[in-house]
């Protein structure tokens, strides 16, 4: 969703919109596909350029857990708190950016990009490493099946040869 600067009255503006056009890749790599698309609600303040925008959003993605490779659909909410400002003009070669800079969001040609900035809040609440759970046991390291919790996998019966001449000395 876009929003023109000069369509955002002094008072402010109430955004109310749901992201359809979003693919999963655009919300981050580990997401496969997306159960409810990103939705968000903002008031958004202009103040000069600037603006302000605050409000929530919401989203279900369907990921791979990091251990055991299995999708599991995973909630994301949350609260959003942008900063517009114009891009600027001249840029020199050697940029530095302070840490006020990046925390905010630039636009261009008088219009703020609103979904795209819901998208980068997507991807930045995804975590790094999923897991399905918490105690999520993985893959099994000789045969690749994904392990239970208590039961027995081939990982116990078998034992490197390398380490045979070892396992004498310790019975």
């Amino acid at each position: 969703m876009k929003v023109r600067l000069v369509d955002i009255p002094p008072e402010g503006l109430q955004a109310t919109f749901t992201d359809t056009a979003a693919r999963p890749q655009d919300l981050g790599e580990q997401v496969e596909s997306i159960g409810t698309p990103p939705r968000a609600s903002v008031w958004l303040q202009r103040r000069g350029e600037a603006v302000a925008a605050r409000g929530s959003y919401a989203a279900e993605v369907t990921l791979s857990c990091s251990r055991c490779l299995a999708p599991y659909c995973l909630g994301l909410a949350g609260e959003v708190e942008w900063a517009f400002r114009p891009q600027p003009e001249d840029q020199p070669e050697d940029l530095r950016l302070t840490g006020d800079d990046l925390e905010v969001i630039f636009y261009r040609d008088g219009e703020l990009d609103l979904a795209q900035a819901l998208r980068d809040e997507v991807n930045l609440a995804l975590p790094m490493a999923p897991l399905c759970r918490g105690d999520c046991p993985g893959l099994c390291p000789v045969c690749g099946r994904a392990l239970q919790p208590g039961q027995a996998c081939c990982r116990q019966k078998t034992m490197d040869p390398r380490w045979a001449e070892l396992a004498k000395l310790k019975t």
